[in-house]
């Protein structure tokens, strides 16, 4: 038997073992699914009497006490219960670690490494651990929102969308949503009373402001919308 298989079977045992556990705290039957959604780690569906939980494998690391509030969540939905699973959430993401994967920061307008070194300089003398590059540009259905960037706390990874690679864009809010995504580098995120991660913090605004072309990025970001729906609307990136 391959060790790969074996960790196969370790991990399906671990996940019977906690459907099991789940199943004597429940009154009602329910089923079990697993998935590594990290974006939705929990969804609970109720038909009848029956429940059928849909869990991030984060859960397979719950202790007792977070089981019991997972079944009574999905019996009532007490904001209590729902606290303490947002809370072990929050715990398992802030700990966890993903591989990297392979950043492109080179586009054709923008140098995204050669923006990520110079803000270094300026504004993060200690330095930040962390990786640059674009994301593909996602298949709008309904254009409404966008999203500019994002920082991946498990991979230490910025990654900014390729609609910003174009010479129309201005180059003071490529620079700026670098800048954001660094400072998410550097902040830590809070949790509330309520289990929320609060990524925006006070601290994190603080500093946002201190970027050389604040007011004029945030200014464009406003109209931003509109300029990238005609820009999609004519096949342009």
């Amino acid at each position: 038997m391959t060790s790969a298989l074996k960790e196969e079977i370790l991990e399906q045992e671990e996940e019977a073992n906690v459907a099991f556990r789940l199943q004597t705290l429940s009154p009602c039957p329910l089923t079990v699914s697993w998935h590594e959604n990290k974006s939705l780690y929990l969804r609970i569906d109720k038909e009848g009497r029956r429940l059928s939980f849909h869990l991030h494998r984060l859960f397979l690391k719950a202790p007792s006490p977070v089981l019991e509030a997972l079944v009574r969540y999905g019996l009532k939905g007490k904001a209590q219960d729902r606290t303490i699973l947002r809370q072990m959430a929050n715990l398992f993401f802030s700990q966890y670690k993903a591989p990297p994967e392979p950043l492109d920061p080179l586009g054709h307008a923008y140098d995204l490494k050669n923006i990520f070194e110079r803000h270094e300089a300026v504004y993060f003398p200690k330095g930040i651990q962390a990786q640059i590059g674009w994301f593909d540009i996602p298949k709008y259905k309904k254009f409404r929102s966008i999203t500019f960037g994002t920082y991946d706390r498990s991979r230490s990874q910025i990654k900014l969308n390729r609609l910003l690679d174009s010479p129309h864009v201005p180059s003071y809010f490529v620079e700026f949503i670098v800048y954001h995504e660094m400072l998410h580098a550097v902040c830590q995120p809070t949790i509330d009373r309520d289990g929320r991660t609060i990524v925006h913090t006070a601290e994190f605004r603080r500093r946002e402001k201190l970027f050389a072309h604040f007011e004029i990025a945030k200014e464009w970001e406003k109209q931003s919308i509109q300029f990238f729906k005609k820009r999609i609307r004519h096949g342009r990136s």
